[in-house]
């Protein structure tokens, strides 16, 4: 076993986790990821990804867009790519020849025209049973990707979805909470405006409904502001607007016939 390499790779990947947990957030951390992957591989591009609903690429987070999202349009107009394979196998996927890989023909060809990529390795994330993810490295070389070098990745890959897992649980923490508060200001300005204009509890809360509706502001907001000021904002009805009087068009007062008068 060569120690002195296990020491250095200990050394590049033992403040990893720390480095990780630096932003709040899926999205931050998701970009966070890819950056370091870059620096902490030493490879020449990075990216998570995923699949839409509809069988698409979806680019969660990359070091270079441009290059990402040709791959990603290749991907999704031949059905190949190292993201789809991934996914479906639940495995890592390495191609380390892009030009003269055999198994994707068409794809190969096109990524080689219009891309840079020429290596590539691709691995599952997954958490106690939740899917996260792809996490991708490429090179602008071939072979790039020698088993010390998978190595790495693999250790790498860990560490981003151990991190993705805990930004995901944090987002969910944070809606949770916001949902809380919000349903709580909800109750409080329902029972303000039930006291003012002393209405029932669903009269008070469609009076909230129609104001966040006319306002085109969330309902919580309306909250918010009716339980601040100790009313419900005020609003114009929508598709009407201040009448305008033509003067020229008044009708004119019906004259008087003063009898003999001769008018």
């Amino acid at each position: 076993m060569n120690t002195s390499h296990s020491h250095h790779t200990g050394q590049r990947f033992a403040s990893l986790a720390w480095e990780l947990a630096q932003e709040t957030g899926s999205a931050p951390t998701a970009q966070r990821i890819v950056d370091l992957a870059v620096k902490t591989i030493s490879c020449s591009g990075a990216a998570v990804t995923t699949l839409r609903s509809d069988g698409t690429v979806k680019i969660v987070a990359g070091s270079d867009y441009a290059v990402l999202s040709a791959a990603a349009r290749i991907a999704d107009r031949t059905g190949q790519s190292s993201t789809k394979a991934t996914l479906s196998s639940k495995a890592t996927t390495v191609n380390n020849d892009v030009e003269h890989d055999p198994r994707w023909d068409e794809y190969r060809r096109l990524i080689t025209v219009d891309t840079p990529i020429r290596s590539t390795a691709s691995f599952y994330l997954a958490l106690v049973g939740v899917e996260l993810g792809v996490m991708s490295f490429y090179s602008h070389r071939p072979r790039f990707f020698t088993p010390d070098v998978l190595d790495n990745c693999a250790i790498y890959a860990d560490h981003a979805a151990v991190a993705l897992k805990a930004a995901r649980a944090e987002d969910r923490s944070n809606q949770l909470a916001q949902a809380v508060v919000s349903n709580r200001e909800i109750g409080i300005a329902t029972g303000i405006l039930m006291s003012r204009y002393a209405i029932a509890e669903d009269a008070a809360f469609d009076m909230l409904v129609v104001a966040s509706s006319h306002t085109n502001r969330k309902l919580r907001e309306i909250a918010a502001e009716t339980v601040t000021t100790g009313d419900i904002p005020s609003w114009r009805p929508k598709h009407t607007s201040p009448t305008v009087v033509d003067p020229s068009a008044r009708q004119r007062p019906a004259s008087t016939h003063v009898p003999g008068s001769g008018q």
